[in-house]
């Protein structure tokens, strides 16, 4: 095994294994997703209107009103409208005033003469 005979290329295998293992599972996910998942969607469906009694229904899109449609339009408006009301565009900054503390002092830290 000459191979395997210094740490770096050690490394390099098990870097090259890893990838691999990651990319693979995130293919696996990917087909799974993609392919399988309107397939039970599916199935999922016709069982439903199976256990209900009912055929699988294909009408219409169902539409609301164009009364219920504005109500709720307005609603949303008047929402998001309350959110951004006006604010007080004065800006007041106060010089707060700070106490001398040794512990907030860096002169201490800078010229510390104790050698260990």
């Amino acid at each position: 095994m000459i191979f395997l005979n210094t740490a770096m290329q050690e490394g390099v295998i098990i870097l090259v294994v890893g990838l691999l293992i990651v990319f693979t599972s995130l293919l696996l996910l990917f087909v799974v997703f993609q392919f399988l998942a309107p397939f039970i969607l599916k199935t999922t469906i016709k069982r439903k209107g199976r256990k209900n009694g009912e055929g699988v229904e294909s009408s219409g899109p169902k539409y609301d009103s164009g009364e219920e449609m504005a109500a709720a339009a307005a609603a949303i408006y008047l929402f998001l409208e309350d959110a951004h009301d006006e604010e007080n565009t004065i800006i007041t900054i106060d010089k707060a005033s700070k106490n001398y503390s040794p512990w907030s002092s860096k002169i201490y830290v800078t010229h510390n003469l104790h050698h260990r």
